[in-house]
């Protein structure tokens, strides 16, 4: 999947204007930072058979998972303020900011199977380096941080030893959770209103 240089543009002016939008102190310390990245071109995997493996992904999964999360958060009181969903949301998966370079094969092409390797220079964990990438340039709320932290749910090795503590403290953290799963595994196949995809 491919989406275009256009959708590209709009994700990114979206992300931005939802981060400004937040007026936090420091988000627009945050904004300069992304714009000086790849978050809005990288993909969000290495491998076709995972979601968002094509430029624009990380960007489009992030906009997935906040839309999936207001949707929830407008059905059930989830305990988390707008800009505290908006934060989470796009920042959950900083930690795949500049570490996806394209897999081209010894004979030259791109590699059709795994279009990206990673090759991080910082393993840090995935929702531990998010939360600390945030949180250079902004404050968290206890909520945020806990979110991002803990936004892999059981697919984090160390889920089952604070699951119980997590919940009590933040007990959007499953709705958050199932937000990012369902991006994943649903969202970030399908078309979403507006974009034009190539085949």
């Amino acid at each position: 999947m491919k989406i275009t240089k256009e959708q590209v543009e709009k994700n990114k002016t979206r992300i931005l204007r939802l981060l400004e939008s937040t007026k936090r102190p420091g988000i627009d310390r945050l904004v300069g930072w992304l714009e000086g990245t790849d978050f809005f071109t990288a993909p969000a995997s290495t491998r076709l058979d995972f979601h968002g493996a094509h430029e624009g992904g990380l960007a489009l999964h992030s906009l997935n998972v906040y839309d999936a999360l207001e949707v929830k958060a407008k059905t059930y009181d989830l305990g988390i303020r707008s800009d505290e969903r908006i934060v989470s949301a796009l920042a959950h998966d900083f930690c795949k900011i500049s570490v996806y370079q394209q897999n081209v094969l010894k004979n030259g092409k791109l590699s059709d199977s795994k279009p990206y390797v990673m090759k991080d220079d910082f393993p840090f964990g995935h929702g531990e380096k998010s939360a600390l990438l945030t949180a250079k340039y902004l404050d968290l709320t206890r909520n945020e941080a806990l979110l991002i932290r803990w936004h892999m749910g059981d697919y984090d090795r160390e889920w089952e030893n604070y699951r119980e503590k997590v919940s009590n403290l933040c007990p959007a953290i499953l709705a958050f959770h199932c937000a990012d799963h369902e991006a994943a595994r649903y969202m970030d196949y399908r078309l979403v209103k507006g974009m034009v995809v190539e085949e």
